[in-house]
C-alpha cells in the first residue's frame, strides 16, 4: 500500500512538473516584443532627420546595470553628426595680446563706449636701426629711457620719439577677424565691458552623443529615445512612442514574473517527484 501511493504521487507530480515545463515553451511564443516604428540601424548606418544626417556607430554591451530586463550590462551605442551652424563664442580679455599679420597687438576695452581697441607693439630695436639719425641702443637715466642722437648726442625720451602705434577699433556688432580653429575666423562683436569683449560666430561642429536602452536624446526637430531590438541594431524612434514603448515593458515584466513561477512549480514537483519515488523503495517495517 505504502508502495503503490508512494508511486501515485510520483507520477502526479512528474505530470506536474513535465506540464509546467511544457507550458513555459508555450507560452515563450506569447513573450511581447516591443514594436516600434522607426529604421533598424547597425554599426555605421545612417539616417536622415529634418534635414540633418546622423550616423550609429560603437554598438556595444556596456557595463552597469543591466537596465531593462537585467543581466550584467546594458546595450549602448554612439551617434554623431555635423551641426553646420553651431554656435561658438570666444572672450578677449583686456590686457591679453593677439597675434595678427605679423603684429602683435595689445587688447584694451572701455565699457563706456562698447569699444575694443587693439593696439600694435612696436619693436624698438627695428625702430632704432630704421632711423640713421639716432644710435641703435638707448640711454638709460632715473629708470627712464632715451634715444641719442648721433649728430650731437643729445637725448630724448623714448616716448617721445617713438610714432603712434597702430590701433584698430572695434565696437558692438563689428566684424572681427579672430584666431579660431587653427586658422582666422571671421567674427562679430557682441558684448563689451571692462574685463574684455565677447565674440560670437558660426561654424561646423562634429557632435556625438551616447544611446542607451529607453535613453532619451535630442535631434534637430525634438526628442527621440533609443531601443536595442538586440546585440547588433538600435532603434532612435520619437518621445510620441515612449508610452507605448513603457507600456510593453510592463507587459513583459508580468510575463517574466510568471514566466519564473512556471519554472517554480516545474522543478519543486520534479524534487517531489523525486522523494515520492525515493520513498515507494523505503523499507517496510516489520
Amino acid at each position: 500500500m505504502q508502495r503503490r501511493a508512494a508511486a501515485a504521487y510520483f507520477l502526479f507530480f512528474l505530470v506536474v512538473s513535465v506540464a509546467a515545463y511544457a507550458f513555459i515553451g508555450v507560452a515563450e511564443s506569447q513573450r511581447p516584443e516591443v514594436q516600434l516604428d522607426g529604421p533598424e540601424l547597425t554599426n555605421d548606418s545612417s539616417f536622415t532627420n529634418a534635414g540633418q544626417t546622423y550616423t550609429v556607430s560603437n554598438i556595444h554591451m556596456s557595463g552597469g546595470d543591466g537596465g531593462h530586463g537585467g543581466g550584467g550590462g546594458s546595450m549602448a551605442a554612439d551617434l554623431s553628426w555635423t551641426n553646420n551652424s553651431s554656435q561658438y563664442t570666444a572672450t578677449i580679455a583686456a590686457g591679453s595680446t593677439l597675434d595678427r599679420d605679423n603684429t602683435t597687438y595689445n587688447a584694451s576695452t572701455e565699457n563706456s563706449t562698447d569699444t575694443l581697441t587693439l593696439t600694435a607693439q612696436q619693436n624698438v630695436s627695428q625702430l632704432l636701426r630704421e632711423d640713421s639719425a639716432v644710435y641703435d641702443s638707448l640711454a638709460t637715466r632715473d629708470g627712464e629711457r632715451f634715444v641719442v642722437y648721433r649728430a650731437n648726442n643729445s637725448t630724448q625720451p623714448l616716448q617721445e620719439w617713438l610714432p603712434e602705434p597702430e590701433t584698430l577699433t572695434y565696437t558692438t556688432g563689428d566684424q572681427f577677424v579672430y584666431p579660431a580653429d587653427g586658422g582666422m575666423q571671421t567674427t562679430t562683436v557682441t558684448n563689451v565691458t571692462n574685463d574684455g569683449a565677447t565674440v560670437e560666430w558660426t561654424a561646423p561642429r562634429e557632435r556625438t552623443v551616447e544611446l542607451s536602452e529607453g535613453g532619451n536624446v535630442t535631434l534637430e526637430d525634438g526628442q527621440y529615445f533609443a531601443h536595442f531590438p538586440d546585440h547588433s541594431t538600435v532603434q532612435v524612434v520619437s518621445a510620441a512612442q515612449y508610452s507605448q514603448y513603457q507600456d510593453t515593458l510592463s507587459d513583459q515584466s508580468y510575463f517574466h514574473e510568471r514566466k519564473n513561477g512556471l519554472w517554480g512549480i516545474s522543478i519543486l514537483s520534479a524534487i517531489a517527484s523525486a522523494l515520492m519515488l525515493g520513498m515507494a523503495y523505503l523499507p517496510n517495517r516489520g
